[in-house]
């Protein structure tokens, strides 16, 4: 049987992996199976992200302050010290003259109408009154910055009434205020540590699911070509390595192309929606980290199950096969959640993220939660790409060696062994 190192019509190594990595990719992608997959996943997430909208839809709308009062001017001047704060669901306040409308009326009450605001400022009696129709309709944000427009309000008329100059005063006030330098990283107790953690488990499970999917579909192609023998066709054109590399590079690139249309389109549709906030972390930042070290990882483990398929020749043998790097992979993506529910900044931790296999899912987690720089990021990057060749090295020594050898399950121990050489 002819090779590709004795063939007259030999073509170079990165011409081989270009070839299966087409193949690959143009099957994967437009594979019945994996088209209804992908299609089935997108309708699940815009239709959730859709769900969970209409199920909040009254958290999206401007909350709403109706403000009455004897001189016009004042409206103008709390809409113009208001429309730099939010309400508690992130939207701006919106200011409006119900000076001439019953309190009751505006707020609903009345049973003629609809109400035309949430809370109504009263600064027709001799103290500032803030009216709602029932208990929790108050929003605190909007409460507490009301109270500071009219306190500073009060304090400037004190203010010149003795002489002073409140914009000296404000000035003076602005400049004592300290500021806040946290010693220790965001854990549990923080105020945004429920945002965080949302954001890494989310995280995880994507990375999980991706390193997953896409190690378990490459196991499971090499199986189907090592049973049905189309394997010895191929390895007749192409290099064991370069099919192994060609496998990887188009079955990773075509799994990334779904999940991350998927992320794409759910991403934008929460962002249309109303349903995905602005918060306290990074998200454009954390997304990039947490796409580069899902191809770290996905090129990581991907080798690692190709080899793992090509050890047996029936896909029922598949899950025992790759089962010890399932396990293998559960292990940093089960202590990516502890290191952000323990102390995350400890020196086992920080160690354990440098190392290759646990990097993917502890790299962008500590980033999340603020205990990681991107030089250290960077470094462990660097770290991984080091690695990633050794990797595919011992991959490709075990795939070229069992991929050809039908029948019973290939010892790993015998494929690793100079005997088998």
């Amino acid at each position: 049987m002819p090779t590709p190192e004795n063939s007259g019509t030999a073509i170079s190594r990165s011409q081989e992996i270009r070839l299966v990595a087409g193949r690959e990719l143009r099957t994967q992608l437009f594979k019945r199976s994996a088209v209804i997959a992908t299609l089935i996943m997108l309708v699940l997430a815009v239709g959730g992200i859709l769900l969970v909208a209409h199920l909040t839809g009254g958290e999206d709308e401007p909350y709403r302050l109706g403000v009455s009062t004897s001189d016009s001017d004042t409206v103008t001047a709390l809409e113009s010290a208001l429309e730099q704060v939010t309400g508690t669901n992130g939207l701006p306040i919106e200011v409006t003259d119900v000076s001439g409308t019953e309190t009751e009326a505006a707020l609903g009450l009345s049973g003629d109408e609809d109400a035309t605001v949430d809370m109504v400022l009263d600064l027709t009696g001799p103290s500032p009154a803030l009216k709602v129709s029932e208990e929790g309709k108050a929003d605190q944000a909007v409460v507490a910055a009301t109270t500071n427009v009219l306190q500073q309000a009060a304090l400037s008329e004190q203010i010149t009434t003795l002489g002073g100059d409140p914009a000296q005063v404000a000035v003076s006030l602005a400049e004592a205020v300290p500021q806040v330098e946290a010693l220790d990283p965001p854990d549990q107790d923080s105020a945004d540590f429920g945002a965080r953690y949302t954001v890494l488990i989310v995280i995880d499970v994507l990375l999980f699911i991706v390193v997953m999917g896409g190690g378990q579909t490459i196991a499971m192609g090499v199986v189907e070509e090592k049973s049905s023998r189309i394997v010895e066709i191929l390895l007749a054109c192409v290099r064991p390595s370069s099919l192994l590399a060609g496998k990887v590079l188009g079955t990773g690139t075509a799994v990334l192309v779904s999940y991350g249309l998927i992320g794409v389109t759910a991403g934008v549709t929460a962002k249309l929606s109303g349903v995905l906030p602005e918060g306290t972390v990074d998200v454009d930042a954390v997304l990039v980290a947490m796409i580069v070290w899902m191809i770290v990882g996905l090129a990581i483990y991907a080798v690692g199950y190709a080899a793992a398929g090509a050890l047996v020749s029936r896909q029922e043998d598949v899950a025992s096969a790759v089962m010890p790097l399932t396990m293998t992979l559960m292990i940093p993506y089960v202590l990516s959640i502890v290191m952000a529910l323990g102390d995350s900044s400890s020196l086992l931790y920080q160690v354990l993220a440098y190392l290759p296999p646990f990097a993917p899912f502890l790299m962008p987690v500590r980033l999340v939660l603020g205990v990681s720089s991107w030089g250290e990021q960077l470094a462990a990057l660097a770290l991984a790409l080091v690695f990633i060749p050794v990797f595919v090295w011992l991959a490709a020594r075990v795939y070229t060696r069992a991929v050809t050898r039908t029948g019973a399950r290939v010892p790993l121990r015998e494929v690793l062994s100079r005997r088998s050489a």
